[in-house]
């Protein structure tokens, strides 16, 4: 989990982003990492689940994401986040921020 938080501060200092809150336990992580004020990225690890959700925000709703849990990845797509759109390919953190 070390490894992957020092990766989210590296990239958000790459691209200018500011972190604003990261919270742990032993399996999980979530952050949330500004993009301009009112628009940030959430993230959510679960190590023991083998799950990654990452999700744009806008104020407090959901506008797009992408989930994965063992494998297995789906997308909240910006014409409508409430629906699941299952996508092949696995996306990384960096990918997702930029």
């Amino acid at each position: 989990m070390i490894g992957l938080i020092h990766d989210i501060f590296n990239i958000a200092d790459r691209y200018g982003l500011k972190i604003l809150n990261i919270d742990t336990t032993d399996v999980t992580l979530m952050v949330r990492i500004e993009i301009l004020p009112n628009i940030s990225i959430q993230l959510y690890r679960n190590t023991k689940k083998d799950k990654l959700n990452m999700a744009l925000i806008l104020g407090n709703d959901r506008v797009y994401g992408v989930d994965g849990e063992g494998g297995l990845y789906h997308e909240h797509p910006a014409e409508d986040p409430t629906t699941h759109t299952f996508i092949k390919e696995r996306f990384e953190i960096e990918e997702f921020e930029a």
